[in-house]
This record gives C-alpha cells, structure tokens and sequence, in this order.
C-alpha cells in the first residue's frame, strides 16, 4: 500500500497528516507525524489500528481523541471508505 494523506479539522483546529505505510512480515503498520511526536498504528487483535508513541514521545501530551481519530480515518481509508488522498 503507498503513503498518503489525511486532511481534516479536529475540535476546530485543521490537520494535514502524511501517512507512511510500512509492510512488515505478517502486519502493515502506519506511521504518522502527529504534535511533532511519531506516533505508529499498529493492528490490534481485531485488525483496528492503535496508535503507540514512540520510545521520547511524552504520549500525555497529545490528545487521545485525536489519536482515536486518526485510527478511524486510517482505518476507514485502507478500506476503501476514507477520503485521504494518496501518493
């Protein structure tokens, strides 16, 4: 699957997210730039993304609703329901 971008407004506040997808054996994984922390969606065991932080983000400090978004747009996209736009 190629990259590709989300746009969309959260609590009145415009997002413009590029979304990197990586192919690893078994799982694809998205990493996203969100409030300059890396933050990856990874499969759960019911193949809905969860965001995990990486190892410096302080993952207080963003938003989990943001975060909860951001999974349902990724996930809405990889099935064929989202309106990002790809690369």
């Amino acid at each position: 699957m190629d990259n590709f971008t989300l746009k969309f407004e959260y609590k009145g506040h415009p997002h413009i997210l590029e979304v990197k997808t990586w192919d690893q054996q078994y799982k694809t994984v998205y990493k996203v730039i969100i409030q300059e922390h890396e933050i990856t969606f990874e499969p759960d065991e019911e193949g809905y993304p969860r965001a995990i932080a990486d190892n410096h983000a302080q993952a207080g400090n963003i938003d989990a609703g943001l975060l909860e978004d951001v999974a349902q747009r990724i996930a809405a996209y990889v099935n064929g329901e989202g309106t990002a736009t790809g690369e």
